[in-house]
């Protein structure tokens, strides 16, 4: 038995009691938030459990993608649980120690993850290292992946995307071990770029430090339109339906530009700089500028529904009703979706209803559903949930087009009728154009 599940296995023997995910928690029962505190808040515990980590080894990111939750170590160990039951899927021993780390990604098949200069392939069922590929520049943003290509922005500008899969063989498509690694395509920005790119089908979507949007096609290098704003983009876009691009700025703005032709189409004026992820449920956007002013804002339209002071902090996760927040101080804070009042501030969570949180200073934005995730850097992991919400309840409607959604009968017309020419609407077309002479393709001109 390894020193690692030894470790836990003897906190398991100590406390003798409760389900696994809980025996096994080596901590004073201050640091477990009690079911008393929670219910005053409307809250439960969902599940509960501890990364086996040992000696001076800490948790340095927990990250959530599709239904799996991720916990990375400072000592190059990297777990992947089932999100919603905290159940233990697999490890795997990266073999690289780093300070810091970036949210992970899937696709159908794989998880990819960086760690200092290389990035790394998982098969997403087994954790076996399929792939892992020195990218010379230091990851500044998340990846992020479709099933057929993965993507991430470099701390000197560039963003790179690699291919995933094979897609040339005749036999039905497996992990690429030849082509392993190879580059589908790259491009090089005027800043660094800390925005995860965003895989929307036909094209890729990403934002630099240099304040532009930049969408290309996502097969080959050749870009289709850039969208300018007046500031540094240094937080990741957020998607509203098949084809509306939430884009945070930290010239004081937020913008809704058309995913195919980077028309305006709305703007919202925050009065501060914006460095937080938008939230993005339904039909209604949720964005905090740096100033501590969060805002309800109706996604289509741009239309406000309502602002409210707060003390700043981060978003968590939404709920149907609520909108959960995690204050400068660590403690929770929760407002009203629906009226922007605030439920409970950071105090009477803390003080009032007796939930300490300040201890997890690990807290992700679940952009996914309304569970929220709150990790240590010692290891404890716990999930919460609104009572009585044994479902998690997803933001985004599973039956909903995929965002940069298009008809298959309907392309490559669909991006000729926006306007771009009919050379670059292609595989064969793009590669053409940009080996010519490796410069941007002409398209629609964006707002200046």
């Amino acid at each position: 038995m390894s020193g690692r599940l030894a470790h836990a296995f003897a906190w398991i023997m100590l406390l003798g009691i409760g389900s696994p995910a809980m025996a096994q928690i080596p901590y004073h029962q201050g640091l477990v938030p009690s079911r008393t505190a929670l219910a005053r808040l409307g809250l439960e515990r969902q599940w509960m459990l501890t990364v086996p980590i040992v000696g001076v080894e800490r948790l340095i990111m927990v990250s959530i993608a599709d239904s799996m939750m991720f916990a990375q170590t400072d000592h190059g160990h990297f777990f992947a649980y089932e999100a919603e039951t905290g159940r233990l899927l697999w490890t795997t021993d990266l073999g690289a120690r780093a300070a810091t780390a970036r949210p992970a990604s899937v696709n159908s098949d794989m998880v990819f993850l960086t760690v200092v200069d290389r990035l790394y392939a998982l098969h997403r069922g087994t954790g076996r290292i399929i792939w892992n590929k020195e990218i010379f520049a230091i990851p500044s943003s998340a990846t992020a992946a479709a099933d057929d290509q993965v993507m991430v922005g470099l701390s000197n500008g560039r963003i790179e995307s690699y291919f995933t899969k094979d897609s040339t063989e005749k036999t039905p498509q497996g992990f690429l071990k030849q082509r392993a690694m190879h580059v589908a395509w790259n491009w090089t920005t005027n800043a660094k770029v800390t925005a995860r790119p965003i895989p929307a089908g036909k094209v890729a979507v990403f934002a630099s430090e240099d304040g532009r949007v930049y969408i290309t096609l996502s097969f080959t290098q050749t870009m289709l339109s850039r969208f300018i704003t007046g500031g540094p983009i240094t937080t990741s876009l957020g998607t509203h339906g098949v084809r509306t691009l939430i884009v945070p700025s930290e010239d004081n703005n937020l913008y809704a530009i058309d995913l195919f032709t980077c028309d305006p189409k709305w703007t919202f004026p925050s009065g501060a700089p914006i460095r937080e992820e938008p939230l993005v449920a339904g039909d209604d956007v949720y964005v905090i500028n740096s100033a501590g002013a969060l805002t309800g804002l109706e996604a289509e339209t741009g239309t406000l529904r309502w602002t409210i002071a707060t003390v700043g902090g981060k978003p968590l996760s939404l709920s149907s009703n609520r909108m959960y927040l995690a204050s400068h101080d660590g403690d929770l804070f929760i407002v009203d979706r629906a009226s922007g009042q605030m439920i409970a501030d950071a105090r009477a969570t803390h003080q009032r209803a007796g939930l300490n949180l300040r201890d997890y200073t690990l807290k992700p934005t679940n952009h996914l559903n309304d569970r929220l995730y709150l990790a240590t850097p010692a290891g404890m992991v716990i999930c919460l949930r609104e009572a009585g919400q044994a479902r998690p309840r997803l933001l985004r409607d599973p039956k909903a087009r995929p965002f940069g959604y298009i008809p298959e009968e309907g392309y490559p017309d669909a991006l000729q009728k926006l306007g771009f020419p009919a050379g670059v609407v292609s595989p064969e077309g793009a590669a053409a154009a940009g080996a010519a002479d490796n410069a941007p393709v002409s398209a629609p001109a964006p707002p200046q």
